[in-house]
């Protein structure tokens, strides 16, 4: 600092020293602050121009909106909506620049964003969400189906297929070695672990053909195939007349494989086969990929149609379906995904109704090569599988 008794000129050269010294400070600290990172765990919002929309979360009913903006400044979440955005909900940032949002889900899918400070935030597609009625009560099955009549079906038999293994007090299989039973094609039934399995929740039931032929024992006469299917039923185990029967089905891609869901008469009151009945409640077709038929079999079918031609399924092979029957003294009535495909009355000649479908039926699950049209090719796989993710029946 310059004394007080020096020269005019010298006073300006010592101010001007100082002014300079003084600017020279200040941009050298206004650099400093430029070049300087925010510190260490500072949230990135401080720094971020373009808000952020984070995936949104999912509460019951609920979703909740979460993300960073500059801090302090409001936050507005908008809609997509007929060509414009929406203001929905406005929301200030924190100190740190974070920002929470709940509203109650959209009814429909709908594209949201978030807008602050005249920039706009990546969009983000939010669903609705599916509530079960509350008035539909549960039990063993889950949610209770109900009736026509307003009343709810009952539990009366269910496998999720969580185990390990196949459950043997539910099921037992089809094995040529203890029936001498063949299919029409000389398939030879045989439970081992290429055929049945049960794991990840699903139970999975495997036709193959062998590159070598093998000798299918039988109780009667043995015979030479490369044929191994798979079948498992609840005979001697659970039989049920009338009521609701589902499984949840995903059908292999396989050409010249044959899969079905179907009910087969306990004792065959009647006689042998088609005299007792049979119910299939979707019956696959590797050569036919598109559709999946109920079919009602008797004696007398063939002077009516017995068989749902009109319940295309398109996507039989590469997702899980639910088909159901709903069987009752005068009707059998057939849906896909609960959605109704087809029903039917039937009018045996060998006996009157409700006979012969008025006597216990048993549940089968089978994978097995086809026949005629349906019948392997030369470019068809050597495997065919059915999985099944649970089957379930109500009284």
């Amino acid at each position: 600092m310059a004394s007080v008794g020096a020269a005019p000129s010298e006073r300006r050269r010592t101010r001007f020293r100082w002014r300079r010294t003084a600017v020279g400070a200040v941009v050298a600290t206004l650099a400093l602050g430029l070049l300087v990172a925010p510190a260490p765990g500072a949230p990135a919002a401080e720094a971020r121009a373009v808000p952020v929309l984070k995936r949104p979360a999912y509460q019951g009913t609920s979703v909740t909106f979460r993300g960073l903006a500059r801090p302090r400044t409001a936050v507005r979440l908008q809609v997509r909506k007929s060509g414009r955005w929406d203001t929905v909900a406005v929301h200030r940032s924190s100190s740190s620049g974070r920002f929470s949002i709940t509203l109650p889900a959209p009814g429909r899918p709908r594209v949201f964003r978030a807008h602050a400070a005249g920039r706009a935030s990546k969009s983000r597609r939010v669903r609705p969400v599916s509530v079960p009625a509350a008035s539909a009560p549960a039990d063993a099955c889950g949610p209770r189906p109900k009736r026509a009549d307003g009343t709810y079906y009952s539990c009366s038999f269910h496998d999720e297929f969580d185990g390990a293994a196949l459950d043997r007090t539910r099921w037992t299989s089809q094995n040529t070695a203890q029936t001498g039973v063949l299919t029409g094609q000389g398939g030879c039934y045989r439970d081992n672990a290429r055929t049945i399995a049960v794991a990840g929740g699903t139970l999975r039931l495997t036709a193959t053909i062998h590159p070598q032929m093998f000798l299918c024992r039988s109780p009667f006469t043995p015979v030479t195939t490369r044929s191994e299917v798979a079948t498992v039923t609840t005979t001697s185990r659970f039989t049920q007349t009338y009521g609701r029967f589902s499984a949840r089905l995903r059908f292999s891609d396989a050409t010249g494989g044959h899969a079905a869901f179907w009910l087969s008469p306990e004792d065959h009151a009647y006689g042998k086969w088609p005299l007792s009945g049979e119910i299939d409640v979707a019956e696959w077709f590797g050569n036919d990929q598109t559709h999946v038929y109920p079919s009602v079999h008797y004696v007398g079918e063939g002077r009516q149609e017995s068989t749902g031609r009109d319940c295309p399924v398109p996507t039989a092979t590469t997702g899980f379906h639910t088909y159901t029957v709903e069987w009752s003294p005068t009707e059998m009535r057939f849906f896909y995904d609960d959605r109704f495909c087809w029903s039917h009355r039937w009018v045996p000649t060998n006996v009157r109704a409700p006979a012969p479908f008025d006597k216990p039926f048993n549940l089968v699950l089978a994978q097995i090569w086809g026949s005629g049209w349906a019948a392997r090719r030369l470019s068809s796989p050597t495997t065919s599988t059915l999985t099944v993710d649970w089957v379930r029946v109500w009284k």
